[in-house]
């Protein structure tokens, strides 16, 4: 059964970095409608991908006169603003359909119990269900909840906190609709290593099951710290003239930097969840690290009814404003000022707030701490930086690597200020995430066993329309694949922005390929064609039905 079907619809995905027509959409809303869906594919030859809300930026789409199957209405992906976040209503199990059930299965363990989700399910509907219950949560997920559950997971995304992995390291049952239209399942403890994150190459994945934490409270105190504080570079001579605030000339200044440093490495080392923001030319930074507990008194409604939908208009404003000729035609570092004063101004502590605001919500609650993201279209590239041993400690992750990430890029954005007329090509945010590695096949995090860096920059849409954007990536992607004299094995996050780089020279795909990835993707097709054999398809099956030009090269080509 399909709920509906389309012919030649131009396809976009949310950051614009991706068009083409499929010869067909269709949204279903059953596993039987899927699997129809593969079998005329299969009788017709034609390769089907999958998206939810589209919120990637690399080439995992469908591509011209294949097929494309869509897990959330094509209105609600083709329109902005989105009304998901501000939309009265709780999530209610007796009125979805069978590809957005939310399913409580065994305890596996104590504090620990599995979830089967449908992959339609989006994160909202999630943390509404989880917050409604109060009894069990993920342990880390992405800030945005205008995604699917099924984006999140295939990909290969994460959450902060060098305690958690990524979320597919938390799959335990992935349950798909092979080549030939056969509902499958996969849970083999090794296998699912690959089967959970297997960016659509599996088949179309319909439901996952997560092992999900018992429900513990967050206790948010964000931070607005002078940027030379909040992460410290390693000499102070590496803070721009412009971010120099009266600390910088004072007699303790070293040993300012010494705390904050102390106090950086603690958070990154201790903290449940770590994240920090960097608004273009602000001169401070909004830190954002916070610790769990299981006792509820005090409990908030954080962000409560009134802030999530302040947050919905700012970013509604915000995607306005950006799509205006009037803006778009005003220099890049005006736009950035503008933005960045925006933006940092409405994160807590805001305007009649303490210094340091305390808020005890649900773990839900804090990890999507911002509503309607969607609203606002960004471009976004972002790498996962291993963290190396210190000298000193082996066993301990040394986190100078961290501060020369982030410093490094803010350098790069002074670059050319004092210019008449300067270039301001990172015209939103810098953020970074420190996490733990991970067990997945094709993680960039595998193998990073003392943690990651997963550092970010983001800028306006004008700012590619200025032809200033590439060439600040391609800096920056130098910088950060440079650190340990190139020894470092730093790859790009597989859903944001990275086919355009180059990487010590090569062409990306050929770098991930070869230098990056061989002995992850070599094991990664071997756990495909052990799945295969087990279910009854083979790796060529695979690659005619459900890869595109992308995976053909990464995966499948010798």
């Amino acid at each position: 059964m399909l709920e509906q079907c389309y012919s030649e619809v131009p396809f976009s995905n949310w950051g614009s970095t991706v068009k083409n027509t499929p010869r067909f959409t269709f949204l279903p809303t059953t596993v039987l409608g899927v699997q129809n869906v593969v079998s005329y594919a299969s009788a017709n030859n034609y390769r089907v991908r999958c998206g939810g809300y589209r919120h990637s930026w690399s080439s995992i789409f469908s591509q011209d006169n294949e097929i494309f199957l869509s897990f959330v209405s094509l209105d609600v992906v083709n329109n902005l603003p989105d009304p998901m976040s501000i939309a009265p209503g709780e999530y209610n199990p007796a009125t979805v359909s069978e590809l957005k059930t939310i399913e409580l299965k065994e305890q596996n363990a104590p504090g620990k119990r599995l979830c089967r989700i449908g992959v339609a399910v989006t994160n909202e509907e999630f943390r509404r269900w989880a917050v409604a219950n109060k009894d069990w949560s993920l342990p880390a997920d992405v800030i945005l909840v205008e995604v699917t559950v099924g984006g999140v997971n295939a990909p290969i995304c994460h959450g902060a906190g060098i305690g958690n992995k990524t979320i597919s390291d938390y799959v335990r049952r992935i349950e798909y609709v092979d080549c030939h239209g056969e509902h499958r399942v996969v849970d083999d403890k090794y296998l699912i290593k690959a089967a959970a994150g297997a960016f659509g190459l599996l088949g179309v994945v319909t439901h996952v099951t997560i092992e999900l934490d018992a429900m513990t409270y967050a206790v948010m105190e964000p931070l607005k710290v002078d940027i030379g504080l909040a992460i410290p570079p390693l000499e102070k001579e590496d803070i721009p003239q412009a971010l120099r605030e009266g600390w910088f000339h004072a007699t303790d200044a070293s040993q300012q930097i010494a705390a904050a440093t102390a106090e950086f490495e603690r958070r990154a080392a201790n903290d449940y969840y770590s994240e920090w923001f960097w608004f273009t030319y602000q001169k401070k930074a909004w830190v954002n690290t916070f610790n769990t507990t299981t006792d509820p008194i005090g409990l908030t409604n954080y962000p409560d009814d009134a802030n999530v939908f302040l947050q919905w208009i700012q970013n509604w404003l915000g995607g306005v404003l950006i799509s205006i000729p009037f803006f778009n035609a005003i220099p890049g570092y005006w736009q950035a000022q503008l933005v960045a004063t925006m933006g940092m101004s409405a994160l807590p502590p805001t305007l009649g707030e303490s210094a340091t605001p305390t808020m005890k919500t649900l773990l839900p609650n804090a990890l999507h701490f911002r509503r309607g993201i969607q609203n606002m279209p960004v471009r976004d590239m972002e790498f996962q930086i291993p963290l190396p041993p210190r000298r000193d400690d082996p066993s301990k992750p040394d986190f100078s690597i961290v501060q020369r990430a982030w410093w490094d890029v803010i350098k790069l954005v002074y670059a050319d200020a004092g210019k008449e007329d300067p270039s301001s090509p990172m015209r939103l945010t810098l953020e970074l995430r420190i996490m733990g590695g991970s067990d997945m096949l094709m993680a960039p995090q595998k193998g990073n066993s003392l943690g990651t860096a997963s550092i970010e920059i983001l800028t306006l849409p004008d700012a590619v329309a200025d032809d200033e954007w590439t060439e600040f990536a391609q800096k920056v992607a130098d910088v950060w694949t440079g650190y340990g004299s190139g020894t470092l094995n730093v790859r790009p996050h597989w859903a944001k922005e990275w086919e355009t780089i180059r990487f010590k020279g090569q062409e990306a795909r050929t770098y991930l390929k070869h230098v990056a990835y061989p002995a992850q993707i070599k094991e990664f097709k071997a756990a495909l064609a052990l799945i295969g054999s087990q279910q009854g398809w083979a790796l060529e099956d695979l690659q005619k039905r459900f890869s595109n030009e992308l995976w053909d090269k990464m995966v499948f080509e010798p």
